[in-house]
């Protein structure tokens, strides 16, 4: 079995030196809870962050880099956080570092490569997505050193880079993501969600990483941002571009019922409704309506619509008080967050949010969605169909890793049930199946089964969602959720 170790940097605060950078925390715990199932051992894979990003922190976990993750064949290595040259020299800015002291407050990029090199692993992948720190006196920002970089490359038995952008460039983010960008695809790739990059044994290699996101990158730049952008991922030390970034083969493959309850993630009561952008709230008609569906639309939108989804929160909060007699101290509410309210009970959580419709940028679409059930049990109660009778008219079954569509209606075809058919997308990424005298539609995707059927009817959604299971699995309901009323 592969045995593999990462240590993440995620150095996202600085006390003095430059702003935080969004998102580098979260999206470094992100990518190391997916790890396991891309072939890396839990227990030598490091998270620095948070006040560990001192000199001192970083330092101490590169000093010791070799005991914390033993001997293993590969090694990925993820630094986030912000970079700059002086005289020559590449340097990773640290939570710590001081702008009067740039170079002596900061870890030199050879220093971190050293300690990689000292570990004697065989393979080393190192994902340096460090934006450039201002430095007082430079017409423009520098980042890392890009000669210095190719050298050192050039001379490691061991090691392949990649950089979320050229020296000097940026590294974006989204808020419509709520990642930076180059992560974002990164985490796609290597939790399975797509298969660029990917060779037919199922690893994801250094350098098929490197085209996916080099392809990637620039498209949902140019989404996100009304102004070209700039951001060009580089690769440096391509005789070791084999480098495996991650097994995918147990995600990517065969292998397991579909709906076996292991791949469940959350099971949600949905509804999505379209609406006016000129009909929200705080729309004045002062304001221009958006003409594309880009991150200017979607904070504009977020904020002229938190009124209404304050509304629709306030409503949702006095019924279910009234309804299952909950105290304030058992509720947790907020409309504060961009283009999101929420609602947690005891039982449940309830969330509202609004969206650019991307098809057409002067509408939005409204989604609503029920969660979290403690007692599923609650669906069919009378207080369920009293508050939220009429609000959802889909059943979604999301899956915790993506699945392979194709094999899942190959298996269909092979050995058909009863009154079942199947259409399936030219893509392979999507599929209907229709049950004889099943009234809601069924479409499987490669990250859940969506169960389509009339507002109003959430116990009768379930009820078809169980028949589906019982249909495609020949087993009894999951322990998830309900069973019907006889």
């Amino acid at each position: 079995m592969p045995n593999r170790a990462a240590l993440l940097i995620a150095v996202e605060t600085f006390f003095e030196a430059a702003p935080p950078v969004p998102y580098a925390a979260a999206d470094a715990a992100e990518l190391l809870r997916a790890l396991p199932a891309a072939g890396y051992s839990a227990d030598r894979c490091v998270l620095v962050a948070g006040h560990r990003t001192t000199k001192a922190g970083v330092e101490s976990h590169l000093a010791r880099l070799a005991k914390l993750i033993g001997k293993p064949d590969s090694l990925l290595v993820l630094v986030v956080g912000r970079a700059f040259s002086h005289k020559g020299r590449g340097y990773v800015a640290c939570a710590d570092t001081l702008p009067a002291d740039l170079p002596g407050t900061a870890v030199p990029v050879t220093d971190l490569f050293a300690a990689l090199h000292q570990t004697r692993c065989p393979e080393v992948t190192v994902l340096l997505d460090l934006d450039p720190l201002v430095v007082t006196g430079d017409l423009a920002p520098g980042g890392l050193d890009e000669g210095e970089l190719r050298k050192l490359l050039d001379d490691s038995p061991a090691c392949v880079t990649l950089l979320a952008a050229a020296p000097g460039e940026r590294s974006h983010e989204s808020a419509t993501l709520r990642h930076g960008i180059w992560r974002s695809h990164l985490i796609e790739a290597v939790t399975g969600k797509t298969r660029s990059g990917v060779g037919k044994d199922g690893i994801l290699t250094a350098a098929g990483l490197h085209a996916y996101l080099a392809d990637a990158v620039p498209r949902t730049l140019r989404r996100a941002y009304e102004a070209p952008q700039e951001q060009t991922p580089l690769l440096f030390g391509d005789a070791h571009g084999g480098n495996a970034v991650a097994d995918l083969a147990a995600l990517l493959g065969p292998g397991g019922d579909l709906l076996d309850p292991a791949r469940m993630k959350r099971v949600v009561f949905r509804s999505e409704t379209p609406g006016k952008v000129k009909e929200l709230a705080g729309f004045r008609k002062s304001h221009s309506l958006p003409d594309r569906a880009n991150d200017w639309a979607r904070k504009y939108v977020n904020r002229v619509a938190q009124p209404d989804i304050k509304a629709d929160l306030d409503q949702t909060f006095d019924a279910v008080r009234e309804t299952f007699g909950y105290k304030r101290k058992d509720l947790d509410a907020s409309a504060e967050r961009d283009g999101l309210g929420f609602l947690r009970t005891p039982d449940f959580e309830y969330t509202v949010t609004v969206e650019v419709n991307p098809d057409d940028p002067t509408e939005v679409i409204w989604r609503r969605d029920l969660s979290r059930l403690a007692d599923p049990g609650f669906v069919r109660s009378e207080g369920f169909t009293s508050v939220f009778g009429s609000r959802f008219d889909r059943l979604v079954f999301e899956f915790a890793a993506p699945v392979d569509v194709a094999e899942f209606v190959d298996r269909i075809e092979d050995a058909p049930p009863e009154g079942v058919k199947v259409h399936i997308a030219s893509g392979a990424d999507a599929a209907e199946v229709r049950l004889a005298g099943f009234a809601g539609r069924v479409t499987v995707s490669r990250t859940a089964v969506t169960i389509e059927g009339r507002p109003g009817a959430g116990a009768s959604l379930l009820d078809q969602f169980l028949a589906f299971l019982r249909t495609f699995r020949g087993v009894g309901e999951p322990k998830a959720l309900p069973g019907p009323v006889h």
